[in-house]
């Protein structure tokens, strides 16, 4: 009799253990879920590339310097270190993961990504070689917004597509190409990528869409009622208009071809016989040039614009995003990449 109990206690504790088990893995895997109004990076960054993101103190960046290889670093570009070796774009990220699109292998060979392909991937900030992909697809402006990751199918692949956190669901919202600007007050706002460049705004319950917008905008970025942006039929202007009353500010005539919003200041690159790339704050004042000639790649955090010239990948420049304009080399990403060289 004693030896069935004791035999009824042990299968009792061993399926205890292996429900902890299972529990305690299932808890692990779990994707949290995320604030309301959470955004993974802002609409100007990823119109160039998102290649910079700041979070939680951190700065995650694609090195130019190592094949868009994913890097972190302070705000302040110190203490720089190498997260994957994959081709990373389109950099977003929420409290604890990071999403992103990467399009190959780069330079690198670590374990766990030799049979990865393209796609759209999650990986966690403290374990970023642990990476999962959400999608397989070939992919431009990813974004995450709340617990959702919005993304264009490109190629072959022309869609919008949304795809939750945690991978469990996906769908596809639009079979057309298009330029996403950015999700607000429940609304994925953006730009057909064809003739029709007027700015709507879908319905994320009901999947519908609206035009918010008369006029045909390229690179719209949105700040509550104020919308900043290329205004196509007033020769590519640099414009601001108020969504509430349609009251349209023209900031810079010159034909505009880039922008990104910092928080102090719209940097923007025009074209024509003497191409610049400026800075101009919002209300149109303190206009700058920042550099003479054509780059693009412009991408902003709260202590440093990063930008390369046009047709290059190298050098990345950079210019603080407050003070005075002082265009340097990026070298110390530069210096990262030779140290990791040296490692192999």
């Amino acid at each position: 009799m004693k030896k069935r109990i004791i035999t009824a206690a042990c299968v009792l504790c061993l399926i205890l253990v292996c429900a902890g088990i299972t529990a305690a893995s299932y808890i692990s895997k779990k994707i949290p879920e995320n604030p309301a109004g959470t955004i993974g990076n802002t609409a100007g960054n990823l119109y160039n590339g998102g290649l910079f993101c700041e979070n939680g103190g951190l700065v995650y960046f694609a090195n130019a310097y190592d094949g868009f290889a994913l890097y972190s670093m302070n705000a302040d570009g110190t203490d720089i270190k190498k997260l994957i070796s994959a081709d990373i774009s389109n950099i977003n990220a929420d409290s604890s993961f990071l999403y992103y699109y990467q399009d190959s292998l780069g330079g690198g060979n670590e374990f766990g990504f030799v049979l990865n392909s393209s796609g759209v991937y999650r990986t966690r900030k403290e374990k970023p070689k642990s990476s999962v992909c959400l999608d397989r697809i070939s992919a431009k402006y990813v974004l995450l917004a709340d617990n959702d990751i919005y993304y264009a199918g490109a190629g072959s692949e022309l869609s919008v597509r949304r795809v939750s956190t945690d991978g469990d669901n996906k769908e596809t919202l639009l079979d057309f190409d298009i330029i996403p600007a950015g999700v607000q007050d429940g609304a994925l706002y953006y730009t057909k990528n064809s003739n029709d460049w007027h700015l709507m705004a879908m319905d994320l319950k009901t999947n519908t869409s609206r035009q918010v917008l008369a006029e045909e905008v390229y690179m719209p970025v949105i700040e509550g009622n104020m919308i900043y942006c290329i205004d196509i039929h007033d020769n590519y202007s640099l414009v601001s208009i108020n969504i509430s009353d349609g009251t349209k500010t023209i900031l810079d005539s010159d034909r505009t071809d880039l922008i990104n919003a910092a928080d102090n200041y719209i940097y923007y690159q025009t074209s024509g016989d003497t191409p610049q790339l400026k800075r101009i704050r919002r209300d149109g004042t303190d206009m700058e040039v920042v550099a003479e000639g054509a780059f693009n790649k412009i991408n902003a955090t709260s202590q440093y614009i990063y930008f390369t010239r046009f047709g290059t990948d190298t050098p990345v420049y950079m210019t603080p995003a407050f003070g005075a304009v002082n265009v340097t080399t990026f070298d110390a990403a530069s210096q990262a990449a030779i140290e990791e060289s040296q490692k192999k």
